[in-house]
């Protein structure tokens, strides 16, 4: 048995005074006067040796009860069986959740501030020569150094929410390494202090190490209604001037109450755009959609918006794009070949499309990044240095058609396609076939037809080709011949789209070019050509953003960026750039949701918007029973968990940290003893009585 406060034992001292009442007490003789000595007689005399017992038994309750209570004051434990704990040096790692659900109420405050007090307590129920960690979410280079108790509880007061959580895993490993480095010879304790969400709490990777034990100390928030929203898109990846944007938005009710009527406020460039009215049943996910246009090109701010108490945090959804005021497309012929000539006049003075040709013997395969689309017509032969350019071109984000000529070699055509896992040449055939089947569905057909026309008249071809596809490619079949062959067909490749048309552009051949679906078809995949955006990205530690820009737009010979939001500025690192890629390492600059400007130079290359993570409103917590619950199935005994709710936190930390406490036990014997004192005095005669 030890003490706790061993300094108590000096009062066993008062053992004196029950001993001392004793003999001043029970030794003194009182005189009594009789006026006959006959009333002697009717005296019943009392027995020495029983006056002796009795005495003797009062003095042992008074000397227990002191000597009881001195224990309970020097509060006594059973130091449990660990062998570090005869180690002089200490070591203790603290983690404070500072994610935002910390934000919420609990029984006893905000759990960020209740999770601070604990942290403090364990700082305080250690000796002054104990050395500490202290890290939170942001994992700040600071958070290595070993803190002296003072330290430690200045530095509590500089911890604030954080939009970042990490996988306590990763925060258990972090404590871990480091304490290692500290040495071998030391008692080393880990406490994790948060409310444990589901997500993030992932007990069965920790590392199992009998020398250091682990702490859980939950912190349990009151039950709060939220409505979030989760998540936002848009239906179709590219961006024009004038035409109808749908941005689809996803919806969470995380209550037990349903709401009627909520406001779903859109808003591009601080004007609003849009509102719908949503209606959600409790546990439930609605997806609703807005509409609107975009009166301009440029880069554009979205911000969809909803009111929601007292979790505010997932109330606001940020996005950016990019609408760009024409598609610059090429067209890659033979030349004199009057091909050339249909797309020339499709795309004549259109306010959309950029269009220019060039034959075959002059292209500039360095120049295909400045393109969103590219066209192929009747090309007799592709070299390996055009196929290796187009597949990168393809997989980079841009739209290749390609039209095979009747006198092409298939196997460099067949190269290009395998390299992008699409279908494969088999032959020519001369077949007069017709074009049957329409996918009305697919987005270039999309609203072209008022209705899916059954007696639209479809083009002819004298010359098709046969192909074959294998299942790994991703296909859809745009147009089929009355063969059931495919006429045209889409392959998704990398971020692009490959559009392969199984037939010449060839007016001997086809009459496609004069009839009703060859204008939608070659329009809209010259109009639909985008460059992929990310319109938003999520906060956390890692995040590493590759970004994508055109000719114009692409920085030049630097190694920093700068982000900007209004209020305060970045320098970002680059960490490599290749043509029209740039990858950058934005650390932990990011902390708050909203629009960022990226500039190269004092240029602005576009705008970035963040958006704090949802998994914390998805998520659920654990609380002690829970996370007992897992620890049973582990079989790790070196972690265990301590109620951080309780008022008697202390306690609990002592029984878990240094042993079974025993000052109740000797509490309750003091009450006993006394009780005894008072039961020998009152009742002593009836018990003897004859």
């Amino acid at each position: 048995m030890k003490f706790i406060y061993p300094e108590f034992l000096v009062a066993l001292l008062l053992i004196g005074i029950p001993i001392l009442i004793h003999f001043l007490h029970f030794k003194r003789y009182k005189t009594v006067y009789f006026s006959q000595v006959n009333f002697l007689k009717a005296v019943k005399e009392e027995s020495r040796k029983k006056n002796n017992l009795k005495q003797l038994l009062i003095l042992l309750c008074r000397i227990l009860t002191v000597a009881a209570l001195v224990f309970v004051f020097s509060q006594p434990y059973f130091p449990t069986n660990k062998e570090a704990k005869n180690l002089a040096k200490k070591l203790v790692a603290i983690y404070v959740d500072n994610s935002f659900s910390m934000k919420q109420e609990g029984d006893q405050g905000i759990l960020l501030e209740q999770a601070k007090s604990r942290a403090m307590e364990i700082a305080q129920s250690y000796g002054p020569a104990t050395r500490f960690l202290l890290i939170d979410n942001q994992q700040q280079p600071e958070s290595r150094q070993i803190l002296s108790q003072s330290q430690l509880i200045s530095k509590l007061g500089s911890i604030h929410e954080s939009p970042v959580q990490l996988p306590l895993s990763k925060i258990h490993q972090s404590l871990y390494n480091r304490l290692q480095q500290e040495g071998a010879k030391a008692e080393k304790n880990i406490y994790l202090i948060s409310d444990f969400q589901s997500y993030a709490t992932d007990l069965n990777t920790f590392i199992k190490d009998t020398s250091i034990y682990t702490y859980l100390i939950p912190l349990t928030g009151q039950s709060t209604n939220n409505l979030l929203i989760d998540s936002c898109w848009f239906e179709t990846p590219g961006h024009k001037k004038n035409r109808e944007e749908i941005l689809s938005v996803r919806i969470q009710n995380q209550s037990s109450q349903s709401y009627q009527n909520v406001p779903v406020r859109l808003k591009i460039n601080d004007t609003i755009k849009a509102i719908n009215n949503l209606s959600i049943e409790p546990e439930a996910t609605e997806e609703i959609q807005l509409t609107y246009k975009n009166n301009q090109a440029g880069i554009h701010r979205g911000l969809v918006e909803l009111d929601d108490y007292p979790i505010v945090y997932d109330n606001h959804y940020y996005f950016s794009y990019t609408v760009h005021s024409k598609n610059r497309v090429l067209a890659i012929a033979q030349p004199n070949d009057l091909a050339n000539s249909k797309l020339k006049a499709l795309f004549k003075a259109d306010e959309n499309i950029d269009f220019e040709t060039i034959a075959v013997n002059k292209i500039q395969v360095s120049q295909f990044k400045n393109y969103q689309c590219i066209y192929l017509l009747n090309l007799e032969n592709l070299s390996s240095g055009l196929i290796s350019s187009l597949k990168q071109f393809v997989e980079r984000g841009g739209s290749l058609a390609v039209f095979p000529g009747i006198n092409s070699q298939l196997s460099s055509y067949n190269q290009l396609f395998a390299s992008l896992n699409a279908g494969q040449l088999i032959a020519g055939d001369s077949t007069q076939l017709r074009m049957e089947k329409v996918n009305y569905k697919h987005p270039l057909f999309n609203k072209v037809f008022l209705h899916e026309k059954q007696d639209l008249e479809l083009p002819r071809v004298s010359y098709s080709f046969r192909t074959s596809t294998n299942s790994r490619s991703l296909e859809t079949s745009l147009v089929e011949f009355n063969n059931r062959q495919p006429a045209v067909s889409e392959f998704q490749a990398g971020l692009g789209h490959l559009y392969q048309f199984n037939f010449p552009l060839d007016d001997e051949k086809t009459n496609f070019t004069q009839q009703a679906i060859f204008v939608p078809l070659i329009y809209n995949i010259a109009l639909n050509s985008f460059a992929p955006q990310d319109i938003q990205y999520e906060i956390k530690n890692d995040l590493v953003l590759n970004l994508s820009f055109n000719e114009a737009q692409r920085p030049t010979n630097t190694q920093t960026l700068l982000l900007d939001n209004g209020k305060q500025q970045f320098r970002i690192p680059v960490i490599n750039q290749l043509n029209n890629q740039l990858r950058i390492d934005p650390g932990q600059a990011i902390q708050q949701a909203g629009f960022y400007d990226l500039y190269s130079n004092e240029h602005q290359l576009r705008t970035l918007a963040f958006n704090y993570s949802r998994e914390e409103s998805r998520s659920s917590t654990q609380n002690a029973q829970q996370l007992n619950q897992v620890l049973s199935t582990l079989n790790n005994p070196n972690i265990t968990t301590i109620e951080g709710g309780n008022n008697d936190f202390v306690q609990q930390l002592l029984i878990a940290n240094e042993g079974t406490q025993l000052w109740k036990i000797f509490l309750f014997l003091a009450l006993f003893f006394l009780a005894m004192e008072v039961l020998i005095s009152r009742f002593w005669e009836m018990i003897f009585k004859r």
